[in-house]
């Protein structure tokens, strides 16, 4: 049973300005202050490479962003950047879909948002028909991942102070038990 607290989350697609402007601080506070990946732009604001083309899941409580999750279609895709051999990409079953960019507040981290977003995502890729879905992730939590479903596409890449490794999931070959966490999660979120 879920705490009461953690029932207030809303997951959806960050659809107003107002919504867009808080995932934009809440990347700034994890990718330059707390995790520095980015440099400062100056303006408490990250505004993602791919903002154009991305569509924002985010986790809402108590009326404000705390968790957000980018997807896109690419053609350009970041996880291509950190594979050897990008040609890999053209393997894999079309439509791809890239996820990137989670991040969540401190005051947030139960994993209650992870697996919000996570089902999110899942739902969004199952219901517009893509193939696989790419991740740039993190070296030291690439057994999670494996658990997960994904797939390593080449060796890990150093970004920053961080080993990320490119990373499929086939969405037709999802493990079981995922599965079933998926709808599990999908029912009480």
């Amino acid at each position: 049973m879920l705490e009461q607290s953690q029932r207030r989350y809303e997951f959806k697609t960050a659809d107003s300005a107002c919504e867009r402007a808080e995932v934009n601080q809440l990347l700034y506070r994890t990718f330059v202050l707390e995790i520095p990946r980015y440099d400062d732009p100056g303006t408490d604001s990250l505004v993602d490479k791919f903002d154009h083309c991305n569509i924002y899941f985010v986790a809402i409580h108590d009326g404000c962003v705390c968790g957000t999750m980018a997807v896109h279609d690419g053609p350009i895709f970041s996880a291509a950047s950190a594979i050897a051999n990008p040609s890999v990409l053209a393997q894999l079953s079309r439509p791809l879909l890239e996820a990137r960019i989670f991040a969540v507040d401190s005051n947030h981290r139960s994993g209650v948002v992870f697996a919000g977003l996570a089902c999110s995502v899942h739902q969004y890729a199952i219901s517009n028909g893509y193939a696989h879905i790419l991740i740039s992730g993190l070296e030291r939590r690439q057994d999670m991942y494996e658990r997960m479903g994904f797939r390593s596409l080449g060796p890990p890449v150093v970004r920053g102070n961080d080993r990320f490794v490119p990373m499929s999931l086939d969405l037709a070959t999802v493990p079981t038990q995922v599965k079933k966490d998926l709808k599990r999660w999908s029912t009480i979120l």
